[in-house]
């Protein structure tokens, strides 16, 4: 073995929890994590608000359209937010977005704690969809940007996750304040809401890392080259997968000034090329299929669902609903798990082909009870919600950000990321407006229009969703027959690196000097 190999593979450890510049790395990154716990905490509270006396009584008994208006209003918040959040991502960097997502999140909750009216809460649920519209596009950005190349696909899958842990925090906090009978039982979730932004400020303060990827677009290579290994070389400057992920950021930025010089830059730069028109295609058609597949039904209006089918206890509802978030949860860590063992296509189909299956039964046991008013229908009703939301979770939950975050190439990976939430918002806040009025007109019958939703998901997924399961970031450019890594042989995974620095000495000294061959030929 070289002596000037061996200190690399004695760095090498085999439980992650005793490599302490990962550690530090995970630790940074679960600060990420948490600003997505306030999205699933606010669809949970909502839910769980419209089955308690005491908010219905301050928001003036609000009618289906109000509540609508209520419940949509954060999705408006969120679209405009979308329009300014990529260009602060970009020009300020992702930890800037993070601290200003972070603001109006914490300020939108306060508000909304202090309501004295239905107005005032519209107000704060509106800064509250503004501020997750910069967590949502530098968030995803910076969690995949830091991240080890060996753990992009599950630490990216990751973000979504945390939704559900806040979802199962407000199930709960509000299965506790459901038995008060004053205006608190809302008003402290609504408070617990702000937590997750404090932390998330806390961390921006002190000293979350920067992606390495903008820190390189500005200029600033060495600030990128000593994060990088600090984080992913054990403090080694010159260790072969740091040389490497720099020379792929090089290539990457090559190929964005190129784009530039040649009048593509902007917002431009997202439909004067091919590959990007299918990519922001793909982006939004993820975007949409995540939204309208049934699912948002169950989640938004859970408990006027279970009134339909003569479940109508706050406790047992507000109950009902813990446990759901709960299985939510599981099955969203699980699917987060298999993204890099199974891959992403299989992943999305088992999740769509299992919600059709889920829908037809749900549909048929709601009309039984309705109709018939069999008891046992309502109890298949809850188990097949149940198992509608686990299939969902399979893939729509952790593939949401990841997926879209994998295919975009960095020059456009904010923009990207803020046209998905864009168009997330809009459709939510048709979707969600529209779906308390369908529910009350046209009860199960609602269920059909999204099972044709979810046959339409099935065929696109199948046609238009390429693979990217195992492949870099230079890599992922090739399958859209543009970037760099299209025709180059010579910049290699850097999974697969990784992979090598684990066992012996000489891959290590076979890929640092492939790392050098590729400087001396750029050169």
């Amino acid at each position: 073995m070289d002596p000037s190999t061996q200190h690399i593979t004695t760095r090498r450890f085999d439980k992650w929890w005793k490599d302490l510049s990962l550690c530090k790395l995970l630790a940074w990154q679960a600060t990420i994590l948490v600003s997505q716990m306030t999205s699933g905490f606010d669809v949970t509270v909502i839910g769980s608000f419209q089955s308690m006396r005491p908010w219905v009584k301050d928001m003036g008994h609000p009618d289906p359209s109000r509540v609508g208006l209520i419940t949509s209003v954060m999705f408006v918040g969120g679209f405009a937010g979308a329009l300014v959040a990529p260009l602060m991502a970009d020009y300020f960097g992702r930890r800037m977005g993070m601290l200003t997502g972070s603001i109006f999140t914490f300020l939108g909750a306060v508000v909304q704690t202090a309501a004295q009216n239905s107005d005032m809460f519209i107000g704060g649920r509106f800064l509250i969809g503004l501020g997750l519209s910069f967590t949502c596009v530098a968030g995803p950005s910076l969690l995949f940007e830091l991240a080890r190349p060996s753990m992009r696909g599950t630490i990216a899958s990751m973000f979504n996750v945390f939704w559900y842990v806040g979802s199962i925090i407000a199930a709960w906090t509000c299965f506790g304040t459901g038995h008060m009978s004053n205006s608190w039982s809302w008003r402290i979730p609504s408070l617990l809401q702000a937590v997750p932004a404090l932390v998330v400020m806390s961390s921006v303060l002190g000293g979350l890392p920067e992606s390495p990827r903008w820190l390189c677009r500005k200029g600033r290579t060495a600030e990128a080259q000593q994060l990088l290994a600090k984080y992913h070389g054990y403090g080694d400057q010159n260790y072969p997968v740091v040389l490497q992920e720099l020379e792929e950021i090089q290539i990457t930025l090559q190929a964005e000034h190129n784009a530039k010089t040649s009048g593509q830059s902007g917002w431009k730069i997202l439909y004067q090329s091919p590959a990007n028109r299918k990519r922001i295609a793909l982006v939004c058609t993820v975007a949409l299929l995540t939204l309208w597949n049934g699912q948002g039904v169950i989640s938004y209006y859970f408990s006027p669902i279970l009134t339909s089918v003569g479940i109508t206890s706050t406790p047992q509802q507000t109950g009902i609903n813990g446990g759901l978030q709960i299985v939510n949860l599981l099955s969203s860590l699980t699917g987060a798990f298999l993204a890099d063992r199974i891959g992403r296509r299989p992943l999305w189909l088992a999740s769509f082909i299992g919600m059709t299956f889920a829908n037809v039964p749900l549909t048929i046991s709601s009309a039984m009870y309705v109709d018939h008013g069999s008891k046992a229908a309502s109890y298949v009703v809850v188990v097949f919600l149940f198992l509608y939301d686990a299939v969902f979770n399979v893939a729509n939950n952790p593939l949401l950000y990841c997926y879209p975050t994998e295919i975009l190439p960095f020059a456009i990976r904010a923009k990207g990321l803020g046209i998905q939430v864009a168009v997330s918002q809009a459709a939510l806040t048709v979707n969600q407006y529209v779906n308390p009025i369908a529910l009350d007109r046209i009860g199960y019958y609602y269920y059909i229009f999204y099972l044709g939703m979810l046959i339409l998901g099935i065929l696109i997924i199948y046609f238009t969703f390429p693979e990217t399961k195992g492949k870099s970031e230079v890599e992922l450019a090739a399958l859209f027959k543009d970037g760099p890594a299209h025709g180059n042989g010579n910049v290699r995974t850097l999974e697969g690196l990784e992979d090598g620095l684990d066992s012996q000495a000489t891959p290590c000294e076979n890929e640092k000097g492939g790392v050098e061959a590729i400087k001396s030929e750029k050169l």
